[in-house]
């Protein structure tokens, strides 16, 4: 299992080395409501505008540098213009906290982190502050109380699965962590550490699924590249090709005895899904009786298309319900299926990918188009556990 300390480190790491899409949208906000000439019921000059909209440009490039100091200089510049505009506070905020100074932090932002136009961001900050400060309990009240304002916020969910994690509260963190895909299935930080935590676990079906979900949708970041190698390193460890007793495994026994939703002749979930594998995996069983070593990038993916064929001839697509499954079912259909499979396991072996691409140049960048204009659906809750309808 991963260790809470390690996980502690990373966690503080990401607050802002992994700013996600959500925050930017308040960004967005704060500049649109300045254009229009309104900024939370204060009027402003378009020259007053323009100003502060460049000001707030260089703050945040600053920001993206690391460098506190100089962009929470800008931030007050800002201010000065749009004075108690809660966008530009949180912002002067943060920077504060990027400088380590928390009190003044707390002193910037208590005032306003409640404000609708921070939306979840301000609860959440305001936790992280705690957080930095030692104070679990006061973070924990925080996360809550913004969990009570804003009950489908992803990033909220996130916080308080990482505070029961680091409590050594493991199931309950993967609870949260689950529980904020399916209030907020856009927000891609809980597929992350689902899939991270759940390759630690005999459990790694769950890894794989949240990891190919998390892939679909943060699809450029160093996070991408971190998971893509996870996924295929996590399948290559759930399978053991000449083992004659126990050759797949992605699922704990206990998970494997479960009774089929379906009824006793249908497969439970877990078992239909290690048998498509198992099935799928058979042409690369040594015929020596030994034991093959991890699978290339090539063999992974023969398996993968595959097992997706063979889910689908078996009709395990009808009795049992799942989101990346029906994806690749799709993929499969349009013809793409490969070429995708090449993309998520690009990190996986990077110089057999860069060897694919050369002799497929034409062809891959003809998906490329395609995968970016047609997407896996997180309009609605994913489902990719056990329990879903």
């Amino acid at each position: 299992m991963m260790n809470s300390t390690s996980f502690n480190r990373e966690l503080r790491a990401s607050l802002f080395h992994l700013r996600s899409a959500s925050e930017l949208v308040v960004r967005v906000l704060v500049v649109a409501a300045l254009v229009t000439g309104t900024a939370v019921g204060q009027v402003v000059s378009d020259d007053v505008a323009q100003r502060a909209e460049a000001l707030a440009k260089r703050a945040t490039r600053l920001m993206d540098r690391d460098m506190g100091e100089a962009a929470a200089a800008e931030w007050k510049k800002a201010i000065d213009l749009v004075p108690n505009h809660a966008p530009y506070l949180y912002e002067y905020a943060l920077t504060h906290v990027m400088m380590r100074k928390y009190e003044e932090a707390l002193a910037i932002l208590r005032p306003i982190y409640s404000k609708p136009e921070l939306f979840d961001r301000g609860y959440q900050l305001m936790g992280n502050i705690h957080d930095f400060m030692e104070d679990s309990s006061s973070a924990l009240t925080y996360y809550h109380a913004g969990i009570e304002a804003f009950p489908k916020s992803g990033r909220l969910h996130y916080e308080l699965g990482s505070a029961a994690f680091i409590r050594g509260d493991v199931v309950k963190a993967l609870d949260w962590w689950k529980r904020g895909t399916q209030v907020e299935p856009m927000f891609p930080t809980n597929y992350f550490w689902l899939a991270k935590v759940y390759s630690t676990t005999p459990n790694r079906y769950f890894s794989v699924m949240y990891a190919e979900a998390f892939l679909n949708l943060e699809r450029a970041t160093n996070r991408t590249k971190e998971i893509s190698k996870l996924v295929f390193d996590t399948w290559n460890a759930s399978m053991s090709l000449g083992d004659t007793l126990d050759p797949i495994n992605f699922f704990a026994d206990d998970l494997l005895d479960i009774p089929s939703k379906g009824g006793p002749n249908v497969m439970n979930l877990p078992t239909a899904f290690e048998y498509s594998v198992a099935t799928s995996a058979e042409p690369l069983i040594p015929d020596n009786g030994t034991l093959k070593g991890a699978l290339t990038l090539d063999e992974m993916i023969d398996v993968r298309v595959r097992v997706a064929k063979y889910w689908k001839e078996k009709g395990y697509d009808k009795t049992h319900n799942n989101d990346v499954m029906a994806w690749n079912a799709t993929l499969a259909t349009r013809g793409w299926i490969r070429e995708y499979l090449y993309w998520l396991y690009s990190y996986g072996d990077v110089k057999r990918m860069n060897d694919y691409f050369k002799a497929n140049e034409q062809r891959y960048d003809t998906f490329l188009a395609w995968f970016g204009q047609n997407q896996m659906s997180f309009q609605s809750a994913v489902c990719l556990d056990l329990d879903c309808p």
